[in-house]
């Protein structure tokens, strides 16, 4: 469940880009031709949406559960339909901060929606998923085993399509993030004993700047273990550690990673963030073999994430993954580096917007 203020700024997040949005999807859905013959169009297109798998449905209207599900129903005409797995209570609310056609009260989302579509479309009609293979049993079942299950259609290459390049209110919603998130970055004490002043360092800084939701993860000591942990209680920390932080600001998410030390950090630790903050703009824009040639140690991984469909961010590219297309330009996107150096492990992440020279970092001026 989240935890921060979820509201709607029409300053930050204007109307008119929503529904921008939404039409693009209808043109993509007129313009999509289906079945053997491609005679055949799109008549409705679903997008899922929870605390997990919110992304997809906050970009098309901006609504973003606390908990519970829903279910969007983007039809070629009209503003879309909203079937929420919530009690009329809070139906005002979801009215307050989305930007929808209507709100309709469904404790059985897959049933609900089969019935919703037999009453608005032909039996034949062609359904979309936008995740398709990400959409929970409850709620596929019923449509599967319905009329319409061998009418359902994968639609996520379709909503790729024009999820990106971000438009310029995404844009500075995520800038606004980044800037949330290396503040909160740089608030970690000089020299912390244990984990939770990082933890509380970090989920006070970004709180009060005005983040929906802070998510932290922490490798105590890297001369012990490189994994980045949820930290459920307290531990001490090494004389190295890396610290993440994830942030939602007004539904955009972004990451971002430092590696710290307690005692005077290497020339080579100065070496990898300097290097650092010069490739991971050419990172994320696929420029892959330079970059990664010039790095100060052996580069153990690397991935750059960006939001492409139902999961607030979801891996593009990365090192031993199956080659994908190159994110466009103004895409905003994560890249993280695992470094092994002379003198130990060293790992960072950082917010970028693809094709632009330069990415904020925690050591970057603010």
């Amino acid at each position: 469940m989240r935890r921060g203020l979820i509201s709607w700024s029409q300053e930050e997040m204007p109307a008119a880009v929503l529904d921008a949005r939404v039409a693009r999807l209808q043109a993509a859905m007129r313009e999509q031709q289906l079945g053997a013959m491609r005679e055949q169009q799109l008549g409705a297109v679903l997008a899922y949406t929870s605390f997990a798998q919110p992304a997809a449905v906050h970009w098309l209207t901006n609504f973003t559960p606390y908990w519970s599900e829903a279910l969007l129903v983007v039809l070629p005409e009209g503003k879309p339909l909203l079937l929420a797995a919530l009690t009329q209570r809070v139906h005002p609310w979801i009215r307050e901060v989305s930007h929808l056609g209507d709100v309709l009260t469904a404790p059985r989302l897959g049933h609900d929606v089969v019935k919703l579509l037999s009453e608005r479309l032909a039996p034949d009609t062609a359904i979309g998923v936008i995740g398709l293979d990400t959409l929970p049993w409850p709620v596929a079942s019923p449509l599967i085993d319905s009329a319409r299950g061998t009418h359902l259609t994968d639609v996520s290459d379709l909503f790729r399509s024009i999820r990106q390049p971000a438009d310029a209110a995404e844009i500075t919603l995520a800038e606004h993030a980044s800037r949330i998130a290396l503040a909160a970055l740089r608030s970690i004490p000089a020299s912390p004993r244990n984990a939770s002043e990082i933890t509380a360092a970090v989920e006070s800084s970004a709180r009060l700047a005005g983040a929906e939701e802070v998510l932290q993860r922490i490798a105590p000591d890297l001369h012990q273990d490189t994994a980045l942990c949820r930290m459920d209680g307290d531990c001490p920390l090494g004389t190295r550690y890396a610290v993440e932080v994830s942030v939602a600001y007004k539904g955009v998410w972004v990451r971002a990673a430092t590696t710290l030390s307690s005692d005077s950090t290497s020339k080579t630790w100065h070496d990898a963030q300097r290097w650092f903050e010069s490739a991971a703009p050419a990172l994320a824009a696929a420029k892959l073999g330079k970059s990664l040639a010039d790095a100060p140690g052996k580069v153990s991984r690397w991935s750059v994430e960006a939001s492409l469909l139902t999961e607030p961010l979801s891996i593009a590219a990365a090192n031993g993954a199956t080659a994908a297309a190159a994110l466009p330009a103004g895409c905003p996107a994560v890249v993280s580096v695992h470094l092994a150096l002379a003198d130990g492990p060293w790992m960072a992440s950082a917010p970028c917007i693809v094709g632009r020279p330069t990415s904020l970092y925690p050591w970057t001026a603010a």
